[in-house]
């Protein structure tokens, strides 16, 4: 018999619904100590765990907790110095900042504007609100905020005729400390007690923007300002310990993530009667002994240790293939194959030379690397003519495709997640992120 289930409880929060997040607070997540802990922080506060072991989940339960009086400013690798999509190209993390900043509060504004009254702003603040705004999102932002401002207060902000840019550098000592200390002045007068710089990297994050994470945590200023805090979600890494941490001189309190065995189980029994309206409890009513233990042994190649989220992926593969037929889950193969498939994807990394599968880094020779390059600039389309410039022969070619596939697939023999080809097409990749 057919027994369904609902996947939102193993997706990301910004991939459910309010009300899934609603009902995963409630029914899925589990508080353990150091979770609480970090929460609770007074200070800036660097959550650190092994992959996939819930630090984002830590980072999020601190924001959904202080939701109601911290300002919170979410700042994603893709708009650092020297990220995809930097806010303010050519400046430093400073411009970056306060472009997201500009951006906050020109939505809070507009949104929950009873809440500010135009009047209670002083003439230092109407000008640094109004550079904010034009500044970082320019002057038809600016002007539009003015006019939304006027529309419910009866008040206008005030703007002058011509753009006076009052700080500006993000490297001199007074617009770096003025930046920052009128910035956390306006958070207030919008009823925020602080100001939470959200930093949250996987492993893959923190080894390419390396330089910029180190330049970042350096920047004290943020660290010294009672009403500015750092709250980060760090991978456990030599990189973080030998090289980051140091740089912040004790200014912030780093904080280790650990789940026991016990805590890890409760969370994925959670989650899967979430999903199935209490009907699973365990995984091993989902699936014989063989494939369960399969299961460990993946996580713990992956992951090195037994982490939450390889449990929590493991289970939803589970209940995936369940669905389809109501049977316990026998076959090993096809348990590893889906798993692998729907959660385990490949990530290039130039700068190391390699690979990411899921949070395992493999690296690779020059020729297996310029090959794989070669494939994912391709986008999953085969790319014949320039695989075999690279490789100088089919006979080649077929070599470094086998010694790829000893590395990347999961499944040795015939079975491929990753790298397929055919006769007539040659070789492409499935199964990863650009």
């Amino acid at each position: 018999m057919e027994q369904s289930y609902q996947r939102w409880p193993f997706l990301p929060s910004t991939m459910r619904t309010r009300e899934q997040n609603e009902q995963w607070w409630a029914h899925c997540f589990l508080p353990v100590l150091p979770v609480e802990n970090f929460a609770q922080a007074v200070g800036s506060t660097a959550v650190t765990s092994p992959p996939g072991n819930g630090k984002s989940v830590a980072l999020e339960y601190m924001v959904h907790q202080t939701k109601q009086w911290a300002l919170h400013l979410r700042y994603p690798t893709m708009h650092w110095p020297h990220g995809a999509r930097p806010k303010a190209p050519g400046k430093g993390h400073l411009s970056q900042i306060m472009s997201i900043l500009a951006l906050e509060i020109a939505a809070h504004l507009e949104t929950h504007s009873e809440i500010l009254t135009i009047s209670d702003l002083n003439d230092t603040q109407h000008e640094f609100l109004a550079w904010l705004v034009e500044k970082h999102l320019g002057r038809r932002a600016l002007v539009r905020l003015a006019q939304r401002l006027q529309q419910t207060h009866q008040a206008a902000l005030k703007i002058r005729s011509q753009f006076a840019d009052i700080y500006p550098t993000d490297t001199g000592e007074g617009d770096v400390w003025g930046q920052i200390g009128e910035a956390a002045e306006l958070a207030k007068l919008l009823g925020f007690t602080q100001i939470n710089l959200l930093i949250d990297l996987n492993e893959m994050e923190a080894s390419l923007f390396r330089d910029d994470l180190t330049e970042l945590f350096s920047r004290l200023d943020f660290l010294e300002h009672g009403d500015w805090l750092l709250r980060s979600a760090l991978p456990q890494s030599d990189v973080i310990e030998n090289q980051v941490l140091p740089c912040v001189n004790g200014r912030l309190y780093p904080m280790r993530l650990d789940y026991n065995s016990a805590d890890i189980q409760t969370l994925v029994s959670r989650h899967m009667q979430a999903a199935t309206d209490g009907r699973v409890h365990t995984i091993e009513s989902l699936a014989d002994t063989d494939v369960w233990e399969r299961a460990q042994q993946e996580i713990i190649t992956l992951y090195g240790v037994e982490t939450l989220a390889g449990w929590l992926n493991w289970a939803e593969t589970l209940l995936h293939l369940q669905a389809g037929g109501g049977e316990v889950v026998r076959e090993v193969e096809t348990a590893v194959l889906t798993y692998y498939k729907r959660h385990i994807h490949l990530r290039l990394d130039e700068k190391k030379q390699g690979l990411w599968r899921g949070p395992q880094f493999i690296p690779l020779e020059n020729q297996p690397f310029e090959m794989m390059k070669m494939l994912f600039e391709k986008r999953g389309n085969p790319a014949p003519e320039a695989l075999y410039h690279i490789a100088g022969s089919v006979a080649n070619l077929n070599t470094i495709a086998n010694r790829l596939r000893q590395k990347v697939e999961p499944i040795k023999g015939k079975t491929n997640i990753y790298l397929h080809n055919r006769r007539d097409q040659g070789y492409w990749l499935e199964n990863f992120i650009s």
